[in-house]
């Protein structure tokens, strides 16, 4: 692995378990076991490795989100996407962990990350017409209106549930981080749903807790 590439992914792993705002260029070196110098011949500081982390969360989004819209509306491509996406995120957590802080502080970044969810949101909204249109949720009165909303309720899921979790201080793996996420979004769902969606999302559910418990 090339020394460029090394850094960033001991920033990574540093980032995710400490926050990004609780490290230095200096902690980086030394964790690296190199001098700050040494650091600054490749990046000039820590925003730079934070700029460029951000560019590898942001290509590898830009794919999900490709692969999604080509994706099929049944619920069990609905999982796998929702599955592989907390994934990623989970992957790139230091930036959830306090985005809105996080964002504040690059600015350069948050222009970008508000189109990434303006994109996200668009196959969300898809996602949940074709829902709809399949018959999957058949609920007579999802009108516009509440797909709009149930759109917004899973990006907030999206968005803030790392955070909301660490607030409550449970620090969870990223099987029952992205597992916990899923069943609340399906959650968001059961009261659209038949009778036929409602036994495959409780079949989710104890599988889910067959896991956990294993």
């Amino acid at each position: 692995m090339k020394r460029r590439e090394h850094i960033l992914v001991v920033s990574l792993a540093l980032f995710n378990s400490e926050g990004e705002a609780n490290l230095s260029a200096v902690d980086i070196a030394n964790e690296l076991d190199i001098s700050p110098g040494n650091l600054y011949y490749h990046f000039k500081g820590k925003e730079e490795i934070v700029s460029e982390l951000y560019e590898k969360f942001e290509a590898g989004f830009e794919l999900l989100l490709q692969d999604g819209m080509e994706t099929g509306a049944g619920l069990e491509e609905y999982w796998l996407y929702l599955y592989v996406t907390l994934e990623h995120i989970h992957n790139f957590r230091f930036f959830f962990r306090n985005i809105t802080d996080l964002l504040q502080k690059y600015q350069s970044i948050e222009p970008r990350f508000r189109r990434l969810m303006e994109k996200q949101s668009r196959w969300v909204r898809q996602l949940l017409t074709g829902l709809l249109e399949e018959g999957v949720i058949v609920h007579p009165h999802l009108a516009a209106e509440r797909v709009e909303r149930l759109t917004d309720s899973i990006m907030l899921l999206f968005t803030y549930w790392y955070q909301f979790q660490n607030l409550r201080n449970r620090k969870l793996d990223q099987h029952d981080f992205i597992q916990s996420a899923i069943l609340q979004i399906m959650t968001l769902l059961a009261p659209y749903m038949g009778d036929q969606q409602l036994q495959f999302m409780e079949a989710c559910l104890n599988l889910y807790q067959r896991e956990k418990q294993g």
